[in-house]
């Protein structure tokens, strides 16, 4: 309990140091001429635009590139429908957390099975399980081949209220060649290495879709299931709002973060 206090602490400070900086600065630059303290309204003018210029490059720069290169690096996940696989159906989504290493639903996996993702060409990469999380609905796979896209995943979980984009393939629907992009809420969640949030329901087929935290544009975990706002409610179909839930990449062990891990031996798919 005091470790998560003390990590919520510090990114609390960190989050509210540039923004008391900038004001420090602005108020310095203003003042200085009035106290006679001309030597400061340099630097600190400096400042401001260095901090302000941080601002707008993180803002409308770097974030859309990062959120642009997470859309990229989730692929259509095939799972084999007859025991040799030689026939594969649309299944889920799959993201590539580093190079040869991909992130999907557990609930995708059966004994025996086979899996791939459909790269754009129609070329596919065929995946082995690494690796399937004991309490939770996500699961790794290594692949040989690299596809050249992907994601620098944030560890940290988002803020309350922060806005988060779903970004995945509806390999559910009739056009699973569509790619949607829905925008949901973050909430507090009491469950450890859960996202939980409030939107529009993602259409059927969407679970391993990317979770991407818009401030940062970096990609924090994977869809995993939508519940109704009201227990007593049914799920909401498609666009209706609802309570959107995923798995935090950073429940991942960490030896999962790397391609080495994509060219180990297969372990036990509970370890």
């Amino acid at each position: 309990m005091r470790l998560n206090t003390a990590r919520q602490t510090a990114r609390d400070l960190k989050a509210g140091a540039s923004p008391l900086a900038l004001v420090a600065a602005g108020v310095t630059a203003g003042l200085a001429p009035l106290l006679q303290l001309d030597t400061w309204v340099s630097p600190a003018a400096a400042v401001v635009a260095v901090l302000s210029g941080s601002k707008v490059v993180q803002g409308d720069v770097l974030a859309p590139a990062r959120s642009r290169a997470v859309a990229r690096a989730v692929r259509p996940l095939y799972v084999g429908a007859d025991e040799e696989g030689t026939t594969y159906r649309p299944a889920a989504n799959a993201l590539q957390i580093a190079a040869g290493m991909w992130a999907a639903p557990a609930h995708v996996l059966y004994d025996g099975g086979h899996y791939q993702v459909l790269l754009p060409d129609g070329a596919t990469v065929a995946l082995r399980p690494l690796h399937r999380h004991e309490h939770h609905d996500i699961a790794v796979f290594g692949s040989h081949a690299v596809w050249p896209w992907a994601v620098k995943p944030q560890w940290g979980p988002p803020e309350p209220g922060e806005r988060i984009t779903m970004v995945g393939w509806l390999v559910g629907s009739k056009v699973a060649t569509v790619q949607a992009a829905i925008d949901l809420t973050a909430q507090e969640s009491q469950t450890a290495g859960m996202v939980t949030m409030i939107g529009p329901a993602p259409p059927a087929g969407s679970s391993g879709a990317a979770l991407i935290a818009s401030r940062s544009g970096r990609a924090l975990g994977i869809l995993t299931g939508v519940g109704a706002l009201d227990p007593r409610q049914y799920a909401p179909e498609a666009g209706g709002t609802g309570i959107v839930l995923g798995v935090l990449l950073s429940a991942l062990p960490v030896r999962f973060r790397a391609r080495s891990a994509a060219s180990d031996p297969l372990p036990d798919q509970r370890s």
